[in-house]
């Protein structure tokens, strides 16, 4: 029996200088119109996942799962030490009356692999969330969460996500591409992944891109950090300001906006470039505008191993984040099955 077909099957977007889709919207939003396809009366909380349909997830399982081989992209939840003043990782350990040992995590869910959600990032100019949801239907004056409900979830929470990050994965290798180039940098610095870099490397792979596809790339931070010693790492990690990353431009923008991603994910701090090079950040297009997941300092070492020996770097996919209601950002859970 065949899938079920979706109206996201064959979704023909507006060019990127006709955004916004609404009038009076910020630019480059693209808020309504998956609802405009799906005829759907509540604001749409899925983005760009919405196009992780039965019949793209149906058509990756056959086409991608042909080796019977499973890689997971998880970072441990320590690594590394989360920037910007976050609360560190905890693990505890503890025996229990009757013979047991329970353990208990503390952390905050910038840690280790992430994906984040579109309550984490809010429009620089309107501080606009995904689809014109408000700051403060987030967090109040003081900056603390407001009262929610796990029988009543709020818009945008990371708690959509279940069951909807499914489908084709595609690898760039990027930092394999540069080494065999001659392009030499450091990861753990400033460098800029330009549009023509990603067009470069695609090619070099052979890859295909389709409408949907869940895009990963390799920059190299990860490779940098596990290779480390313990003093370099804490330099770097106690600011973690500067990364080699996706360089913000207008080139970048639109490339990633006509190739309609179901998301994208790299084994960097932040995806993009840190510093910003501008006074806006990708993550303003990819969660507040588009609705597009980013994930950060997925473990792609593994995966660019497999990816070069069977000389193929398209995929299947799943990834399940924590069932957090309302939640900001989580733990991957992803893995690739060849």
């Amino acid at each position: 029996m065949p899938p079920t077909r979706s109206p996201f099957d064959d979704v023909e977007f507006p060019p990127f200088s006709a955004l916004p889709f609404k009038p009076g919207d910020p630019p480059g939003a693209i808020w309504g119109f998956y609802e405009s396809i799906s005829g759907a009366e509540k604001p749409d909380e899925l983005g760009s996942l919405n196009l992780l349909t039965p019949v793209r997830i149906h058509r990756a399982s056959r086409e991608e799962i042909q080796e019977g081989r499973v890689v997971s992209l998880n970072w441990p939840l320590q690594k590394p030490t989360p920037a910007y003043k976050r609360k560190t990782f905890e693990h505890k350990v503890f025996k229990r009356p009757g013979g047991k040992v329970d353990d208990e995590i503390y952390m905050n869910t910038q840690s280790g692999s992430q994906w984040d959600s579109f309550r984490h990032w809010g429009f620089y100019k309107t501080g606009q969330y995904y689809n014109g949801l408000a700051e403060s239907d987030i967090v109040n004056a003081q900056g603390e969460g407001v009262p929610i409900s796990v029988d009543k979830p709020l818009r945008n929470g990371i708690h959509t996500f279940q069951g909807k990050i499914v489908g084709r994965g595609i690898l760039l290798d990027f930092f394999s591409y540069a080494q065999s180039q001659g392009i030499n940098y450091a990861p753990e610095q400033q460098h800029l992944v330009t549009a023509e870099d990603l067009d470069a490397c695609a090619k070099a792979q052979g890859v295909e891109f389709r409408q949907g596809d869940l895009l990963f790339v390799r920059m190299g931070y990860v490779h940098w950090y596990e290779n480390a010693t313990h003093e370099e790492r804490a330099e770097v990690v106690s600011g973690q300001k500067r990364a080699v990353g996706v360089r913000q431009t207008e080139a970048e923008v639109e490339w990633f906006w006509n190739h309609h991603f179901a998301a994208v994910a790299s084994d960097t701090p932040a995806f993009e470039a840190r510093p910003s090079i501008q006074e806006w950040n990708l993550h303003d297009y990819f969660l507040a505008l588009w609705g597009t997941p980013i994930g950060e300092l997925f473990d792609l070492e593994e995966l660019s191993r497999v990816c070069k020996e069977l000389n193929r770097y398209s995929f299947f996919v799943t990834s399940s984040p924590l069932n957090i209601v309302n939640g900001i950002a989580s733990p991957p859970n992803a893995m690739v099955i060849f």
